[in-house]
Order: structure tokens, then sequence, then C-alpha cells
């Protein structure tokens, strides 16, 4: 499975890809970084999330609409 975390920066703006990753481990890892690196940058309102993907080829680099999924572990 593959994990891709998208940002928002906005409330009516797309989802932007930001990171891809196989392990539920390094998609919190990368969510973290990420919220760091938008408050670094002064976004006040931003959304993050993660959505799931069984192959690599079928991850869009934009979305209008993004589900969060919970990441699993073992």
């Amino acid at each position: 499975m593959i994990h891709a975390i998208y940002q928002k920066s906005r409330p009516k703006a797309k989802w932007h890809l930001v990171s891809v990753t196989t392990s539920p481990e390094s998609a919190n890892t990368d969510l973290d970084e990420a919220r760091k690196q938008a408050t670094a940058e002064g976004l006040d309102q931003f959304e993050l999330a993660v959505k799931n993907f069984e192959s690599a080829f079928h991850i869009p680099m934009f979305l209008d609409e993004v589900k969060d999924t919970k990441l699993l572990f073992n």
C-alpha cells in the first residue's frame, strides 16, 4: 500500500501532493515535517491528509477532495 500525503493551504484550494511513502511510520514522520514546514512558511490555515493507493501509478498530483484515512500499524 502506498501512502500519499496531501496539503491544502486555503479552504477553497486544491489538495497538492507533498510526499509519498510505503510505510505508515514514514507517513507519520512526513506529516510532522509537512506541518513544521507549513508553520515555518507562515501558513495559518492549512490542512494535511493521508490517502492510500494500491499502486504508485494511480497517485494524482492534485485532488479536489481527500477523505483522510487512518494509518494502520502492525
